[in-house]
């Protein structure tokens, strides 16, 4: 078991329109680093935000108009969830995932309030931080000199004031709402709890130990329901065999819907092909139709020019028996000879200017040439529908091959795909479905495990509350140990800070530090506030890391070289300068994450600043999770990117 609790943020995710916003954090130092006015600090107050903060530092053009929810994972005490929130909107529900963020989309997510004063189903968002981080929610009195002084129950958000070194915070005079006595006093006695200075509370640890032992009991209850209940109705408890046949189904679904696409694409060329064979079929029986159309045209002109051969060759016969009767008949007789009229039964004579042989002669040879021309006509005629009585012949053998293959096609291939693919199809439903069941299952386990968890949880801070009741009561810790202890780590902490004159430092009853004998609020030097109130947090930090206490050893601390000058003076002795002092804040950073790695201690410290040291650009002894610059393609511009 960790002396103290602890919190490592693990990943942060905004979720954009048109796209996400990452950061990947690690244990150990963590370094947010680049130009003003980038969105580093909003880093900060997103996570801020998803533990139970406000939004009203996030509000501003880029996230307003490209983000929409914020989601964070961390890890608190071992147990890893995940906290999503919509940014715009602080009075609604704050989500909480029992799993990391890539597992969140398929869990049931528990919603609660981010403030004390909201009603959610599932309670408030810092009572399940504390119990998570097995801290109990002991009342904590405004002040312990008056009997009439208000008392709250310990909030996330009293703890925050002690991890998150704001920007406008860091050297401020009113660091822990000095100034505002009631609530500075609530911190002084928040402080005293954290560190196990019990003076005085026998009492209440009693009471609160017995508040946190009924909850378990009611927790242990309820798992033992839902225990029964689950074996009644057969579902598994065990995670792992829900995942493996749910890894199964969907591999089975996966290799489904492979064979699926490859029918598809086989069912896609066979349609193209039958389309394919559908479109030449069409083609051969327009084509067979025009052939057809073209033979009988060619018959039909073969008949014609035959029956005109048929007339020249009459008439050719005619011309010759003229010739003949010529030669037998006497021309004299014929211009006596009379006929009579079919028609009116009259007497016509046949005298006439009469043709001699030459004009007959002329017309036998004319009538002849048309007729070797009309026969040649005739002979093209038939050989042109030989020819395409070849070709339709050939045609039709094509056609009915093509529309056998075709018929076979849609009847042997298609139709047997279509059935295959239905038969997929169905059986995809059918797993479809059984994977819904064993996600509702999981999703049902999770929660049963949550429930465990909670008793894990609630058993830590029942454990802590023992422990510090036997402290309590034993008298073992007392203000002035701690404070001594703290004033030992913090002073060595000043000698070593490049500030110069160095004397009389220390941390009075109230925690507040003392610099040359002056208390940190009276100081008039913003370099002195600025590195003595980040060297208190860091004091805190380290002696957390050493002894048991109630506080997460996790810190965050926002631009920590402002009021700290960057650059030597030619007049200025080196070993004094403010790069120095600079450069030792971040070496005090990186020791005390080398001391809990060192003592196997979980710790995270997460810095944002405007640039950094020399001595950590050359080392790795750190993880940077984002370098941001306005004027640089290799860096990202803001944790926006895209505006």
């Amino acid at each position: 078991m960790e002396l103290s609790p602890y919190l490592l943020v693990k990943k942060l995710v905004v979720k954009g329109i048109s796209s996400n916003y990452t950061a990947d954090f690690k244990e150990g130092l963590n370094i947010i680093w680049g130009d003003m006015d980038c969105g580093k600090s909003s880093i900060l107050n997103l996570i801020d935000y998803c533990l139970g903060g406000s939004n009203s530092s996030l509000l501003y053009e880029e996230i307003a108009t490209r983000g929409r929810t914020a989601q964070l994972e961390v890890d608190l005490n071992g147990t890893t969830c995940t906290f999503e929130r919509t940014i715009s909107d602080a009075s609604g529900a704050i989500k909480v995932y029992m799993c990391d963020i890539d597992e969140s989309s398929s869990a049931f997510p528990m919603l609660m309030a981010g403030s004390s004063t909201q009603i959610m189903p599932d309670g408030w968002i810092s009572d399940f931080i504390l119990d998570s981080l097995g801290i109990a929610k002991v009342r904590i009195k405004e002040s312990r000199l008056r009997d009439d002084a208000n008392s709250d129950r310990l909030s996330f958000r009293d703890l925050m004031k002690l991890l998150y070194l704001k920007q406008t915070k860091v050297g401020a005079d009113s660091l822990l709402n000095y100034g505002n006595i009631p609530l500075f006093n609530k911190n002084v006695e928040v402080q005293k709890f954290v560190f196990n200075i019990h003076d005085n509370k026998i009492a209440e640890l009693n009471q609160e130990l017995g508040l946190e032992a009924s909850e378990l009991n009611k927790i242990r209850t309820s798992y033992a329901a839902i225990s029964k209940f689950l074996a009644d109705v057969k579902i598994s408890t065990e995670n792992v065999s829900i995942d493996d046949a749910l890894h199964f189904v969907e591999s089975d679904l996966e290799t489904l819907n492979e064979s699926g696409e490859t029918l598809k694409r086989d069912y896609k060329f066979a349609t193209d092909l039958a389309l394919s064979m559908a479109g030449e079929i069409s083609e051969l029986k327009e084509l067979l139709a025009d052939k057809n159309k073209r033979i009988e045209q060619n018959l039909v002109k073969y008949r014609s020019f035959s029956s005109l051969k048929s007339t020249y060759q009459n008439d050719l016969e005619n011309l010759k028996i003229s010739k003949i009767t010529r030669d037998s008949i006497s021309l004299d007789m014929l211009k006596e000879h009379k006929l009579s009229c079919p028609l009116c039964q009259s007497n016509i004579s046949i005298a006439t200017e009469h043709l001699n042989n030459e004009v007959i002669d002329a017309e036998v040879k004319s009538i002849k040439n048309r007729i070797s021309g009309v026969q040649h006509i005739l002979d093209n005629t038939w050989k042109q529908n030989q020819e395409l009585e070849n070709e339709t012949n050939a045609i039709t053998d094509t056609l009915k091959e093509l529309s056998i293959n075709f018929d076979k096609l849609n009847i042997e291939n298609i139709s047997a795909l279509l059935k295959s693919i239905e038969a997929i199809e169905k059986q995809k439903v059918e797993l479809r479905v059984k994977i819904a069941q064993y996600k509702r299952d999981i999703a049902i386990n999770n929660k049963y495990h949550d429930l465990s968890r909670r008793i894990e949880s609630k058993e830590s801070v029942v454990t802590r509350l023992k422990q510090s009741l036997k402290i309590a009561q034993e008298a073992l810790v007392g203000l002035d140990t701690v404070v001594d202890e703290l004033s030992e780590v913090f002073r060595t902490y000043v000698k070593n800070s490049g500030l110069q004159n160095v004397r009389d430092v220390y941390l009075d009853n109230k925690f507040v530090p003392h610099f040359r004998g002056m208390s940190y609020y009276n100081h008039s030097s913003g370099g002195v506030r600025t590195i003595t109130s980040i060297l208190s947090f860091t004091t805190r930090l380290k002696f957390l890391l050493m002894t048991s206490g109630n506080l997460p050893t996790f810190l965050m601390v926002d631009t920590p070289g402002q009021n700290i000058g960057r650059n030597v003076r030619d007049d200025e002795d080196s070993e004094f300068s403010d790069p120095v002092v600079y450069d030792k804040i971040f070496k005090r950073f990186s020791d005390i994450c080398d001391y809990a790695k060192q003592h196997e201690r979980k710790c995270q410290i997460i810095v944002v600043d405007n640039d950094l040291p020399k001595f950590l650009k050359e080392s790795d002894n750190f993880h940077l999770v984002k370098r941001f610059s306005k004027h640089s393609e290799i860096f990202e511009k803001g944790l926006i990117n895209d505006y």
